[in-house]
């Protein structure tokens, strides 16, 4: 029993040391593979990562492949934008230019087509004449001078014709100093001839003296005026005229200062609407200088015949009888006076009807109005010098003038 016992003991005892001596290995095994689990987790875990790594960059990836596919289609987009712009203004500025160029076409093809309706509007009128009157004023295929407008110099001459047929609104009346009370002939040619004087120390231009003469004859022959106002008259007509024709205009009190203070400023601007409402603001005309300047270039006159004939129409002005001609018969007298004293052969054109008449039917103006006014010209001017009125006489016997006052004196 005890034997039974003992080995029962010891076998039980060495299987309890067998199992102490296993249990070691087992312990071993369990932590080795608690290890292992471990390693595997963590390699599963570091899988897990790598793998979560790899997808998280292969979304960026993808994310950059798209950033970069929408930042190339909107580069795209935007080159084709860019190119559609490009192309728009391409094509705007194709149709800007080709409109541009048809505008410029149209508009040429417009000056053309005005151009070509002023030639056929001075060709109708032309036409009309020389149907009517076969007038032809001036030859200007002679003339070099770029400074003359030798294209235009028939139809400016035409349209001067018109004006004077017109009728100056209102004619001047020669027979006007009848119905004057205060006022005759003599102090008309005395006022004349300070204002000539005025004119020429001013050096205004030769439209201004006509115009201003033409002014005081015409309100004259409306109106009265008294002999204290008759000087205040003629300062007005010469601003009146300044006002138009000069660049540099002289103030009212220059013009008041020329009469020694007679008069004051406020009757200058009085007498100045005065003179406007009775003329209904018509002063313009054609005056006798313009007509005679065309004329003299038809005829080639020189320098000491175009003053001559200046001189001539300026010392008309003295006299009443300048109001009963027309402006292109004074100049055409003028013309013709010139050609006779210098010997001219072709003196008998100076009063072809083609100067002075548009429609030679109903004008009654003829060769014997040319030679009527001629003579009213030679003897106030042979007489002049018996007279006081020598401000034109004086102007004209200078070397700038050619001294043609001197001339016609000494014949």
């Amino acid at each position: 029993m005890i034997n039974t016992i003992n080995h029962s003991l010891h076998y039980n005892y060495n299987n309890s040391k067998g199992n102490k001596e296993e249990k070691k290995p087992i312990e071993e095994i369990k932590i080795k593979k608690h290890n292992s689990q471990k390693r595997i987790i963590k390699k599963d875990l570091d899988e897990n990562k790598e793998n979560k790594n790899t997808e998280n960059i292969k979304k960026e990836i993808k994310k950059k492949r798209e950033r970069k596919k929408s930042m190339e289609n909107k580069d795209n987009n935007e080159s084709k934008d860019i190119k559609e712009v490009k192309e728009v203004k391409e094509l705007k500025d194709t149709k800007d230019s080709k409109e541009t160029k048809k505008e410029n076409k149209d508009n040429n093809t417009n000056s053309k087509e005005k151009k070509t309706t002023k030639k056929i509007i001075l060709e109708d009128i032309f036409s009309t004449e020389e149907e009517n009157l076969k007038i032809k004023y001036f030859d200007t295929s002679n003339i070099t001078n770029v400074q003359i407008p030798k294209d235009y110099l028939n139809v400016i001459y035409y349209n001067l014709l018109v004006e004077e047929k017109k009728g100056i609104n209102p004619m001047p009346d020669h027979t006007y100093m009848t119905r004057q009370t205060e006022i005759n002939e003599k102090m008309r040619s005395i006022l004349v001839d300070w204002l000539i004087d005025v004119h020429f120390k001013f050096g205004f231009t030769d439209e201004t003296l006509f115009m201003t003469v033409s002014i005081i004859d015409r309100y004259l022959s409306l109106a009265q005026i008294s002999r204290t106002n008759f000087q205040l008259l003629g300062i007005t007509a010469l601003m009146i005229a300044c006002k138009h024709e000069e660049i540099d205009l002289p103030k009212i009190d220059d013009f008041i200062y020329i009469t020694d203070n007679a008069y004051k400023k406020e009757e200058v601007i009085k007498m100045e609407f005065d003179v406007l409402s009775k003329l209904n603001f018509a002063f313009l005309y054609p005056s006798p200088i313009k007509f005679f300047e065309y004329l003299s270039l038809h005829f080639n006159f020189d320098k000491k015949q175009h003053m001559m004939g200046k001189y001539l129409m300026e010392s008309f002005l003295l006299d009443i009888k300048n109001a009963k001609y027309k402006p292109s018969i004074i100049s055409c007298a003028c013309t013709y006076i010139v050609m006779k004293f210098f010997k001219l052969k072709n003196y008998q054109e100076s009063y072809s009807k083609k100067f002075y008449v548009l429609d030679e039917t109903k004008e009654k103006y003829s060769e014997h109005n040319i030679k009527e006014c001629a003579k009213d010209i030679c003897l106030f001017v042979d007489n002049i010098n018996k007279t006081n009125y020598q401000a034109c006489v004086k102007k004209y016997s200078k070397p700038e003038q050619e001294n043609v006052a001197v001339l016609i004196m000494n014949n």
